[in-house]
């Protein structure tokens, strides 16, 4: 399935192109948020199969998409997970060396877009380290809002009446 937007599109990545989750999860400067959880993340193909099966075969309950530019370039990945199918945890990772020209921001709506339209999505939530200030901003940006922090962790959160709201 693809999800175009005025910048590029979303793609559920195909087996092989599970590479270049393998290329941003490896990347140290687009994974150097995460240095305080262990950094980059190892992706060997061995654990592919697992994961693609998991994350990219109609489970409503893992949505994973790659993000592509107008050329066809890999941007980065955004997904979510939900046990429930009602409140789903957000990722959304954007190759460090595409940052800054709106990618992540577009993505994220179309996403967004997608999700609350699904029958049961009413709720995303995201766990942001507390220095992480541009995934912050991003999701502000999108109409989250912050519901908790510590020094550690801002935990935000969108209910499907804010992103309408936000983005007539």
């Amino acid at each position: 399935m693809k999800i175009s937007y005025r910048q590029g599109y979303l793609k559920q990545p195909t087996y092989d192109d599970l590479m270049y989750t393998k290329r941003l999860w490896e990347d140290e400067e687009t994974m150097a948020f995460n240095k305080k959880w262990g950094g980059t993340i190892v992706f060997p193909k061995e654990e592919w199969m697992s994961f693609y099966e998991r994350y990219c075969i109609d489970d409503p309950h893992y949505v994973y998409y790659h993000i592509y530019n107008n050329n066809h370039e890999f941007i980065g990945e955004v997904s979510s997970r939900s046990s429930d199918l009602i409140t789903h945890h957000l990722n959304i990772k954007v190759l460090a060396s595409m940052r800054g020209h709106q990618h992540g921001y577009h993505a994220l709506n179309a996403y967004l877009e997608y999700l609350f339209n699904t029958p049961h999505a009413t709720i995303v939530v995201d766990d942001v380290a507390s220095d992480n200030q541009g995934a912050i901003h991003l999701l502000k940006k999108c109409g989250f809002i912050i519901e908790k922090e510590n020094s550690e962790i801002v935990y935000m959160r969108l209910d499907k009446h804010q992103f309408d709201g936000h983005n007539k």
